[in-house]
């Protein structure tokens, strides 16, 4: 029997057997050496692990043994990370043939978004070039502006908030009050600044000829300054990791330009509802009841990000919170359904938050440790060190190199760095909201073209800069540490700083639009 689960279904397409995925040949290349080059990694980090083990638990000291810890854990990170992400999966930009005409109904759930942009938004629905479609605006805000503009452009207009409802459960309540109300086969939900492409539907639709095909999400693009800044682009995400997803069935729901089931989403009771957002959680429960995902990784929408780093906070901080709430009351690892390369997968995301939280904060603390303890395992085994760590090193660039092939992987490194206040918080946060409590919403772009530049968001780094500036110097005048340990020492307060400064500097610069992406201009704000 063949190892392809969708097999049958290719077959019934193309009339024959074996199918070759699409670009499976010419993404070959790429895989062997990311295969490669992740094997070598996997082997050099073991190797300067079990080294830096035995010589710290010879003499180990606190910041020894936190370092070691750390190290390992990074370590592990690494192992799931090159076992997910390494084998691709690939669709035609064209999608599929659609077997039927398939009723959809479309969501533009809003709550107190600008007009503008909502207006954006529902005139590229009218022009999405399929039917039988009915567009349906749930307003959680209960504006009759936006009333009279989805009645204007032929839309059903539905509010909780105009009907007297009670508006619980933030963005999935509204998107189950907008499933009660109507009856299409295939149910594309939009955020209200996403802004859809014309032939979105009949380039996903086909894909509903999989009898258990639950969902199929899009690729999201994004209105981003020169540089993308914030890292909002997520190149490493969309470009490898979904890919990877959609190899194991394992993708994961972005919460717009995502065209769903409805009969998937009546089997488990309607979008989930104990967390913050309804994405993540809503295709891992899919997952786990037999469903299966798609990932088109071509983008069919574009719509707003955080402007501001206080928005890339929130947004962020939301995104981390509900999936470690997963992580913590609903581990993948014991989640009932899911296979093992399913829960390999979704533990991926979910160790990204951990490491960058709680790990990343622990290598800043160490060399200030030891500046100040005047101590190190390591004093005397300084070249061992630099052969092991550098070969390692070099070893994960390279396979970051084949890895993410179209992400910058050291922007998202540092990002992943930048925002280790915001996702230590959530971390910690999630450990306080178990199933039964649930954290408060807020929606992100009610306010997309404010201009705050917020220094109170850089006060962590700027603190974590200024210790590893001038403890060195500190400690050297004071005599507390042998000067050749203070040399080692700042080697690695320079690689903090210098992940750190990034986002510190490009706060003093303020990111720069360019004229033909600028949203204002886009949005007629």
């Amino acid at each position: 029997m063949s190892k392809n689960p969708f097999s049958f279904f290719w077959a019934d397409l193309r009339g024959r057997l074996p199918y070759r995925r699409y670009r499976e040949r010419e993404d070959r290349g790429r895989r062997l050496r990311a295969l490669f080059f992740s094997l070598l990694t996997l082997i050099l980090g073991a190797a300067y692990i079990l080294w830096a083990g035995i010589v710290i638990f010879r003499d180990p000291g606190v910041q020894d043994v936190l370092f070691l810890g750390a190290e390992v854990l990074s370590f592990f990170l690494l192992a799931v990370l090159a076992a997910d992400t390494w084998h691709l999966r690939y669709h035609t930009p064209a999608g599929l043939a659609p077997a039927a005409a398939y009723p959809v109904d479309i969501f533009v759930p809003c709550c107190g978004e600008p007009l503008e942009v909502i207006r954006t938004t529902l005139q590229a629905v009218a022009g999405i070039a399929y039917a039988p479609v009915q567009v349906y605006v749930l307003d959680d805000g209960g504006s009759p502006q936006v009333a009279e503009l989805a009645r204007s452009l032929g839309c059903q207009y539905l509010s909780r908030r105009q009907e007297g409802l009670p508006l619980g459960d933030s963005k999935s309540g509204n998107l189950n009050f907008g499933l009660s109300r109507s009856r299409g086969e295939l149910i594309l939900v939009l955020d209200a600044d996403q802004v859809p492409a014309p032939d979105i539907l009949t380039r996903l639709v086909g894909f509903f000829r999989l009898d258990r095909l639950a969902f199929v999400q899009t690729k999201q693009a994004f209105f981003l300054p020169e540089g993308d800044p914030f890292y909002n682009g997520d190149e490493v995400f969309y470009d490898a990791v979904q890919l990877s997803n959609d190899q194991a069935n394992a993708v994961i729901s972005c919460g717009s330009g995502v065209l769903y089931r409805r009969r998937a989403l009546e089997e488990m009771g309607g979008f989930t509802t104990w967390n913050i957002v309804e994405d993540v959680t809503t295709s891992y429960e899919l997952l786990s009841r037999g469903w299966k995902g798609i990932y088109f990784p071509y983008p069919l929408s574009r719509g707003l990000a955080p402007q501001t780093l206080a928005g890339v906070y929130r947004q962020r901080f939301q995104w981390c919170l509900d999936t470690m709430r997963l992580f913590f009351w609903d581990n993948p690892l014991r989640k009932p359904g899911l296979n093992f390369r399913q829960r390999r997968h979704f533990l991926l995301i979910m160790l990204s938050y951990l490491v960058s939280g709680l790990v990343f904060p622990v290598f800043c603390v160490i060399p200030l440790l030891v500046y100040l303890r005047g101590d190190s395992s390591l004093l005397g085994q300084e070249t061992m060190y630099w052969a092991l760590r550098g070969a390692y090193l070099a070893a994960t660039i390279l396979m970051f190199r084949h890895l993410f092939v179209r992400g910058n992987a050291l922007k998202q490194f540092k990002m992943l760095c930048c925002l280790f206040p915001v996702y230590g918080a959530a971390t910690l946060l999630a450990l306080f909201y178990p199933p039964g409590r649930k954290p408060a919403y807020r929606v992100n772009n009610r306010r997309p073209f404010a201009e705050s530049r917020e220094w109170w968001c850089l006060t962590p780094h700027l603190g974590v800069i200024l210790l590893h500036l001038t403890l060195p110097l500190l400690s050297l005048w004071l005599g507390w540490v042998l000067p050749r340990l203070i040399v080692f020492n700042a080697l690695f307060s320079a690689a903090i700083i210098w992940l750190l400064a990034d986002l510190v500097l490009t706060v003093i610069a303020k990111p720069q639009w360019s004229p033909v992406l600028d949203p204002r201009r886009f949005y007629g704000a």
